[in-house]
């Protein structure tokens, strides 16, 4: 099975040997020429199987190798697929981010509990970053994460949030030196040429010279949203 699909601007075409994450690819789907084909061969799928969690399937697989895969074709664009909780608050895309695990869904949720009408989500897992030369912007994927969050919104970017776990709650801006070794582990490709590593590497440098970046040492309690919230309105809008 085939589908056309437009990430981030760019068409696609998506070949799957499972239908079972046919329904999450449809939003995206286009009739444009694909300006790349991006697929998982069944050998492929079968050798990474041991790989994920255990209970993982095969069409489960295909879809998450997918992903950095269309990251890979993206890359040629100036786009990427980044691992990250993407959403619009006062007309700009965040992005929460960490390891897995860390506690990204759950920060988002305390945001939406408080400030649920201030919000809205762009996509709970990897979103597509474009940049261009009006700026970044973030883009939906069919990537929506375990809990299926996302939509087809788009906003330009205004700021990065790192998580991590801690005791205490607190927030500071960090330097772009401090961040970039594990700012760059959460660009969503295969890693399979020198090439691409350098075409993240320079995005990544874009990024970081574009954006800001806090680090958010948090408990995920109602109080560490409301932390970063009352920061970013500070530091970002003076309010």
């Amino acid at each position: 099975m085939e589908i056309s699909v437009r990430l981030g601007g760019v068409p696609l075409m998506l070949s799957c040997a499972h239908n079972e994450y046919m329904l999450m690819y449809m939003p995206f789907a286009c009739c444009d020429m694909p300006l790349a084909r991006v697929g998982v061969s069944a050998a492929e799928v079968e050798r990474l199987l041991p790989l994920y969690e255990e209970g993982s399937t095969a069409p489960y697989v295909e879809h998450m190798e997918l992903c950095t895969r269309a990251c890979d074709a993206l890359l040629p664009f100036e786009r990427a697929i980044f691992h990250g909780v993407a959403f619009i608050w006062r007309g700009q895309a965040w992005l929460l981010t960490a390891l897995s695990g860390t506690g990204k869904t759950t920060h988002y949720i305390q945001w939406k509990r408080q400030y649920g009408s201030e919000i809205s989500i762009i996509n709970g897992d990897k979103p597509v970053l474009d940049f261009s030369e009006e700026g970044i912007s973030v883009h939906p994927s069919p990537w929506r994460g375990k809990e299926n969050m996302g939509s087809m919104r788009s906003a330009p970017l205004g700021g990065i949030i790192m998580l991590k776990q801690g005791q205490e709650n607190a927030m500071r801006r960090v330097e772009p030196k401090e961040v970039v070794a594990e700012l760059f582990m959460q660009f969503l490709f295969t890693r399979s040429t020198p090439l691409d590593v350098r075409r993240v590497c320079a995005l990544e440098e874009r990024l970081l010279q574009t954006v800001p970046v806090w680090q958010l040492v948090n408990r995920g309690d109602e109080a560490s949203a409301r932390l970063c919230h009352d920061t970013l309105a500070k530091e970002m809008y003076n309010a």
